[in-house]
């Protein structure tokens, strides 16, 4: 009996120890550092047409963070004296190690309309601030990169899905889980079919993702 109580009482201890313990250990807050105002200048406040590059993730479990790596883009835009005096066989450039020459220019209500050595056609339609854009035959159209920067993926983004062609209302409202699959499956995420929005501290917080015949 001796014995059983010597038992009871070293666990009785050894219990009370590990309160004593578990109350000593001290809570942990989390501190970050400042966002700086060059990332707040650049995405504080605003939408872009963008692609994802890559992903990294920091953790497991609940306790993962994923960073993506997004590279802002704009549509080209040309100057209209440019576009309304081609003539043939200039050489009009989309990009570095892209160009054609022209081989016929017409106009019509949708726009100037040039076709290269290949009999690939382009339309360039006017925008609102007097520039042109420019369509291939089969409705691409041609980026212009900003810059590229990793932003966090938080868990509590809205995500806007817009890829069903059937639906043509609205986006579906979604979360972070359906984004996360999409992204660990390398969903083809680009400029034509991808809009991110930041909030006011360059913090990303709306991921519109919308139909596109290449998704």
């Amino acid at each position: 009996m001796k014995k059983i109580t010597a038992i009871l009482c070293l666990l009785l201890i050894a219990c009370l120890a590990g309160f004593a313990c578990a109350e000593e250990v001290p809570s942990s807050d989390v501190y970050r550092p400042v966002i700086p105002e060059t990332v707040k200048t650049l995405l504080g406040g605003k939408t872009y047409e963008a692609g994802i590059e890559g992903k990294e993730c920091f953790g497991e479990d609940e306790d993962a963070i994923y960073l993506i790596t997004v590279t802002a883009s704009e549509e080209t835009h040309f100057e209209a004296k440019d576009i309304e005096n081609l003539k043939e066989h200039d050489i009009l450039v989309f990009a570095p190690g892209k160009s054609i020459m022209v081989m016929e220019k017409t106009t019509d209500e949708f726009g100037i309309n040039i076709k290269d050595g290949e009999s690939v056609g382009y339309t360039f339609t006017r925008t609102e601030d007097g520039c042109y854009v420019a369509r291939t035959d089969t409705e691409n159209r041609f980026y212009t990169d900003l810059f590229t920067m990793k932003v966090p993926l938080s868990k509590d983004i809205r995500f806007l899905d817009w890829s069903n062609p059937e639906n043509l209302e609205a986006p579906v409202e979604k979360g972070y889980d359906e984004l996360l699959d999409l992204l660990l499956a390398d969903t083809n995420f680009s400029p034509y079919n991808t809009r991110l929005t930041f909030d006011e501290n360059g913090n990303l917080t709306e991921f519109l993702y919308t139909y596109s015949p290449w998704n």
